[in-house]
């Protein structure tokens, strides 16, 4: 089934300018939600395909929280670099920092985030830091849906994980991302 998911146009997923409303993700994906999945990128995978879905689940709970434009959203990075050399979810990130959003983002401190990028830095370089990818918005008010994807780097390239609507999941993600990061 992750095959037939991924025969789509990856064009679909940029997230430049104004293409974060645009991406929306197809049904087939986000209503996976509480299956436990394996993923591989490359070179465990023959192509870095897999990998798209946690790039495509993470843009849409990323796009909810930008809809939605207050709440609390946290993000592990493993390197925090990835900010800036990943010139889209560069830009995500100053548009979700643009908002009432509490952006809060996670990872091993190799790189110094520009004064304009408004978010919480959280650094460490345990275990969580290095092998995770987690991706999580809790609104301001209960009625939004809650969203947290997690999925953690279970060898070179390979992950297991999960993500998830329920409120009480996605509250218990957050209390450990405060406790443990």
């Amino acid at each position: 089934m992750i095959d037939a998911c991924l025969l789509v146009n990856s064009d679909l997923y940029r997230t430049g300018p104004g293409g974060l409303e645009q991406s929306r993700a197809s049904s087939v994906i986000t209503e996976l939600d509480q299956t436990v999945f394996e993923l591989r990128g490359f070179p465990a995978a023959e192509k870095e395909m897999e990998k798209l879905i946690l790039i495509l689940i993470s843009r849409f709970i990323e796009g909810h929280a930008l809809e939605h434009g207050s709440g609390v959203l946290r993000a592990t990075f493993q390197e925090l670099s990835r900010l800036g050399t990943e010139n889209d979810t560069r830009e995500v990130y100053r548009r979700l920092a643009d908002t009432d959003l509490s952006v809060h983002v996670y990872g091993v401190n190799d790189w110094e985030l520009p004064a304009n990028l408004d978010t919480v830095l959280h650094t460490g370089d345990h275990r969580g830091y290095r092998e995770s990818w987690c991706v999580l918005f809790r609104p301001a008010s209960a009625e939004p849906r809650h969203a947290a994807l997690l999925s953690l780097e279970t060898g070179p390239n390979e992950w297991v994980g999960t993500w998830t609507y329920d409120p009480q999941k996605v509250r218990r993600v957050d209390e450990i991302l405060l406790e443990e990061f």
